[in-house]
């Protein structure tokens, strides 16, 4: 395999790369699906044409370089570990194609895609969750006495009724929250006719001169019939259990105790669990 070749390929393969590139920005899933089907078709007609010159081992280091230097450089900078499957996934794609290759079994392609498969879907949601709330407080943190207002008044979490008690808390200038506000309205409607269940939305005062008020009147523009409870910014539900990040779900037992700090998606599968 000539000097030309081999610059041809490590060419075409991070041009490839930097042209699919700009679709994570949109969606990582998406990102990981067309970068995966791209670099599987790359390879493919790679391995026929140069395998047979360079060697299919030799040809597996360089279409795979980009996503090797890009799995380093994450690894280095743990901001960017939450969306670590876009590299991993192709990756994992180019790899199961030249082993394939090498030994023609299908029920390896099988295995290979079955994998990929489940990374793309379940895999990667349970990386961002895990990542996302991986240290957030749960168990140890009772919030019983921790005040919250409605538009009338202000009281206790222990004081409302209900064996289990879900929190939905988000703020004004959260577009996500505003965005999964229906389907915390769904929840809500689904476990509205079981008495040992309260669901809730929490209002944080984010910005000066905020009130419960505003949180109300967002959810009323919206035909939300979810309740509103309004906590400050320095409120210590906020504090206890380690929220900076927006929407985030808390599942509290009787005792008010965390017992699910996390997600909307798997706040379902806990309650799910608990009833």
């Amino acid at each position: 395999m000539s000097k030309k070749e081999y610059l041809l390929v490590i060419i075409l393969t991070w041009i490839l790369w930097f042209a699919i590139a700009p679709i994570r920005g949109y969606h990582f899933m998406w990102a990981e699906i067309a970068h995966s089907i791209a670099f599987v078709i790359l390879t493919w007609w790679m391995l026929t044409k140069f395998a047979p010159k360079a060697g299919i081992w030799r040809l597996l280091l360089i279409l795979s370089s980009p996503w090797l230097f890009e799995l380093v450089m994450r690894l280095f900078t743990p901001d960017n570990l939450f969306s670590l499957p876009v590299t991993v996934l192709p990756l994992w794609a180019v790899i199961s194609v030249v082993i394939f290759y090498h030994y023609r079994k299908l029920w390896m392609l099988a295995i290979f895609a079955g994998l990929w498969l489940l990374g793309v879907t379940e895999g990667h949601k349970q990386w961002a969750e895990w990542i996302s709330y991986r240290d957030k407080p749960t168990l140890s943190v009772v919030l019983a006495d921790c005040e919250v207002s409605d538009n009338t008044h202000t009281f206790k979490l222990s004081e409302v009724e209900s064996e289990y008690l879900v929190l939905d808390v988000w703020y004004s200038g959260c577009g996500v929250c505003l965005k999964k506000m229906p389907e915390v309205e769904a929840l809500r409607n689904e476990y509205k006719s079981k008495k040992e269940v309260k669901i809730a939305s929490i209002f944080v005062c984010m910005d000066d001169g905020e009130t419960i008020e505003d949180g109300c009147r967002i959810m009323k523009e919206r035909s939300y019939d979810i309740p509103v409870w309004g906590i400050d910014a320095d409120s210590p539900l906020l504090r206890e259990c380690e929220i900076k990040s927006y929407p985030r779900v808390l599942i509290l037992d009787k005792e008010r105790r965390v017992i699910f700090n996390g997600s909307l998606g798997f706040a379902k599968r806990k309650l799910n669990i608990l009833l």
